[in-house]
């Protein structure tokens, strides 16, 4: 018995490499489809056409995009934050895009020594704690003045937040992405699986800007959004 079980696990750990190393290595195509509102539900029609993974740890990440904006929807176990990283090319810098009670942004850079800088603290702002014709033109706003929005934790009692994000260079489609959600961030739940670096690191996940950190883009997921589709 003892060798068919060995085998077992042996075979199980194997697929479980197998998968990871799909996210990891290969590109996700994403196709065009509807738009979606920010509005802190991931609500299945919406997002019927979304590529949907699991984070590690529980939960689920999904994706879009319109021809014009990429939407990315994390689902959490429980009612928390969570933190978009985004790079355009393997050399570019890594957008930090946080949404918990506020909304703030930072910017990561490498330096000679390949350790990564803060451009700046994060600058918070959307504090609504609901949705109302007001809030949503200051997310319009924000959406202007910042590339990105997304709902924040106290708009729903979902634990659900909803990002909304134009890349910077509308000819580069391929992006490099990786996800956290955390009710607590010393446990923090993750996209893609293997993910290692300091994106997960306590300090950054919980809303500080911390010096020195290692970022590999290149091991995070690789997207391609993919053109619409012509009649």
């Amino acid at each position: 018995m003892k060798p068919i079980l060995y085998c077992a696990i042996f075979i199980l750990s194997v697929i479980s490499t197998i998968r990871a190393q799909t996210v990891k290595n290969e590109t996700i195509k994403i196709a065009a489809g509807g738009a979606v509102v920010i509005d802190g539900k991931i609500e299945e029609k919406e997002w019927q056409d979304a590529s949907s993974f699991a984070l590690s740890g529980g939960g689920r990440v999904f994706f879009k995009h319109d021809g014009e904006y990429l939407y990315v929807g994390v689902r959490g176990l429980k009612k928390g934050w969570s933190h978009l990283y985004l790079s355009q090319g393997e050399t570019a810098g890594v957008t930090v895009m946080h949404a918990s009670a506020a909304l703030g942004m930072t910017l990561y850079a490498p330096d000679k020594s390949n350790l990564w800088q803060p451009a700046s603290p994060f600058a918070w702002d959307l504090r609504d704690r609901a949705l109302t014709a007001e809030t949503r033109k200051k997310m319009t706003d924000y959406l202007a003045r910042n590339f990105w929005a997304a709902n924040n934790n106290n708009m729903t009692d979902l634990p659900e937040i909803e990002f909304q994000v134009k890349p910077r260079n509308a000819s580069d489609k391929t992006l490099y992405v990786a996800v956290v959600y955390a009710a607590d961030a010393k446990n923090p739940q993750f996209f893609p699986a293997t993910l290692k670096d300091d994106t997960i690191k306590e300090e950054l996940v919980y809303g500080s800007t911390p010096n020195n950190l290692k970022f590999a883009p290149k091991e995070w997921a690789k997207i391609s959004l993919e053109s619409k589709k012509t009649k």
